[in-house]
C-alpha cells in the first residue's frame, strides 16, 4: 500500500521516537583494564618502563589479544576504559570488579586531593590545586548517543568527595604529558571555575574540555563513536595530592537521551492530522450531499 505524504511523515516521526525511547538490545559492553602495577607515585603507565614510557605495551585485560583499547598510543597513563553498547546498561569500575571478572590484580585508587586541594581558607585559593600524580584516568566510548552517569564511592574513610573531568577525545602521543602537572589551580566552586575548563591540562594533545563536576556524580550526553577521557581524583579540605592513595568504585551508567516536549507535540499533532484526513476520505461524495 502506498502511504500518502503525510502519513508518511507521521510514520517516520513515530518511528524515530521509539527508536530513541526504546532500549536496545542490550549487547555485550565491558570495562578494560590496565594491568600495569607501579610498586609507588604514578600508576596506569602503558608502556613497560613506566615514567620513561617506552618498550613493550603493557598488556589490559578485556580487549583482544591484551591490546590497548580503542586504538589508544598516548603518552598519558590511562588506567581503564569502557565500552557502551545500549542506552540502558551499568557498569562498575574497580578493583574488585576486575579481579571477579578477569582474575586480574589491578590499580584502581586516587589521592585525596589529586582533583583539588582545599585549604581550610576557601576564600583564600592559592593554595586551591590538584595534581596529575594521582590522578586516575579513563576512556569511554558509546555506540548509541545515551545519557553518562559517573558516580565514584570511596572504599575507605579518606576520601569524602571528588571531582571529575569529562574531555572530548583521547591523547593521541603527538605532544607529551607530565605526571607532575598542577592542575585546577585556584579553582572556586560556583565563583571561579575557569581553572577546571582547561583543554590538555596534563600537556597532552586532543583532549578537549567538554564538563566537570566538583561535587562527586556527573551527567553528560556522549554522542555515538565519540571517545571520551575521563579524569577523576579526590576534592576535599587539607587533601593531600601526592598520596596517600585510596581505592575507590565507578558506577558508570548509561540511560536514553530525552526527547524534547516540542517532538511529542508534533508528532501527536500529525497523527491527528491523518486522522481526520482518513475519516474525512471515508465519507463518500454521495453521503456528502444529503
Amino acid at each position: 500500500m502506498k502511504k500518502k505524504p503525510l502519513a508518511k511523515a507521521v510514520a517516520m516521526a513515530v518511528t524515530s521516537a521509539a527508536m530513541t525511547v526504546g532500549a536496545m538490545p542490550n549487547a555485550s559492553a565491558h570495562v578494560m583494564y590496565n594491568t600495569y602495577i607501579a610498586s609507588s607515585g604514578t600508576d596506569g603507565w602503558t608502556r613497560v618502563d613506566g615514567s620513561g614510557n617506552s618498550g613493550a605495551q603493557v598488556p589490559w585485560v578485556g580487549t583482544t589479544g591484551g591490546e590497548s583499547p580503542f586504538g589508544y598510543v598516548g603518552k598519558q597513563a590511562m588506567n581503564w576504559a569502557v565500552a557502551i553498547h545500549s542506552a540502558n546498561e551499568s557498569h562498575e569500575v574497580s578493583q574488585a570488579h576486575a579481579l571477579s571478572v578477569y582474575g586480574a590484580n589491578v590499580d584502581i585508587d586516587t589521592a585525596d586531593g589529586a582533583w583539588g586541594s582545599w585549604p581550610v581558607n576557601e576564600s583564600n585559593p592559592g593554595f586551591t590545586q590538584g595534581w596529575a600524580h594521582h590522578t586516575d584516568y579513563g576512556l569511554l566510548k558509546s555506540h548509541v548517543t545515551a545519557v553518562i552517569t559517573l558516580s565514584p564511592e570511596s572504599l575507605g574513610p579518606l576520601i569524602n568527595n571528588f571531582g571529575i573531568s569529562v574531555f572530548k577525545g583521547m591523547d593521541d602521543g603527538t605532544a607529551g604529558y607530565s605526571r607532575h602537572a598542577a592542575w585546577n589551580i585556584g579553582y572556586i566552586s560556583g565563583a571561579y571555575e575557569d581553572p577546571a575548563k582547561e583543554n590538555n591540562p596534563h600537556g597532552t594533545n586532543n583532549v578537549i574540555y567538554e564538563t566537570h563536576s566538583d561535587s562527586g556524580d556527573i551527567t553528560f550526553t556522549a554522542l555515538a563513536g565519540q571517545i571520551y577521557s575521563i579524569y577523576l581524583g579526590g576534592n576535599v579540605v587539607n587533601g593531600q595530592n601526592f598520596g596517600p592513595v585510596e581505592n575507590y568504585q565507578l558506577t558508570i551508567s548509561a540511560s536514553p537521551v530525552p526527547i524534547p516536549a516540542a517532538a511529542w507535540l508534533l508528532g501527536s499533532g500529525l497523527i491527528g492530522l491523518v486522522s481526520f484526513s482518513r475519516k474525512r476520505n471515508r465519507i463518500s461524495p454521495e453521503s456528502a450531499c444529503h
